[in-house]
């Protein structure tokens, strides 16, 4: 694969993990946006299914339709201005649905440091973007190579301690003996929990009791680095 196929692969993958969580936070079915923006439900799909990006009418279309920008739908661009345009506020009156706003940015370090989310720091230098609906949502900048591909070092991961963990989705814990983790989350039938990763070769996948976790919240959004 090129630089360029991997960049263009990176780009659809990044697209559809943000389509898909706007989209849930909306209610929004595939059946649901094809009929508000008078497109095939089957072009939906590939954009689902991460085949293509929406043309670029149809990108400020599905932007406004979900309440966001095009920036952050197709790159993940979190200025802080891109919240204040006539579009999304106008988009977020006509659908309605929960607005795009800022959480805090912590760090993993801070984050491992932390027995409970009332002991996550109240002091923050940075912010980014999210769609999600909890109030204690906040975000951690990702270290370790553990979930590459999918996930790289500097992105940062949107948590909601307010919501409930998924087998097969990703989530950031933190165990009573080790550091805060990102990892595949599973609730196995015997009750132990498994956290898995990417590169099951370099890092074992582990199963834990689950009395033995401080937290564990599930990731709802992925911003990427640039």
């Amino acid at each position: 694969m090129t630089d360029s196929q991997e960049e263009n692969s990176s780009v659809l993958r990044d697209f559809v993990w943000r389509l898909n969580s706007s989209s849930e936070a909306r209610g929004f079915a595939q059946t649901d946006i094809a009929e508000r923006l008078g497109v095939k439900r089957a072009r939906v799909g590939h954009w689902f299914g991460g085949r293509n990006l929406p043309r670029k009418a149809e990108r400020v279309a599905l932007a406004n339709l979900l309440g966001v920008t095009v920036d952050w739908l197709i790159h993940g661009r979190t200025e802080n201005d891109r919240f204040k345009t006539d579009d999304v506020l106008q988009s977020r009156e006509r659908y309605g649905g929960p607005p795009v706003r800022e959480v805090p940015v912590i760090s993993w370090t801070h984050a491992g440091e932390a027995a409970a989310y009332e002991q996550m720091p109240r002091h923050f230098h940075s912010g980014v973007s999210t769609t999600s609906t909890d109030p204690r949502a906040f975000a951690v900048t990702v270290e370790g190579d553990c979930m590459e591909p999918k996930i790289f070092a500097g992105d940062r991961v949107i948590c909601e301690p307010s919501r409930s963990p998924v087998n097969g989705k990703p989530v950031v814990a933190k165990y009573d003996s080790e550091e805060v983790q990102l990892r595949i989350y599973t609730r196995l039938p015997n009750g132990k929990i498994r956290l898995a990763c990417m590169k099951p070769e370099i890092y074992p996948t582990i199963e834990h009791e689950p009395e033995g976790f401080l937290w564990i919240y599930p990731v709802k959004e992925l911003v990427r680095a640039f």
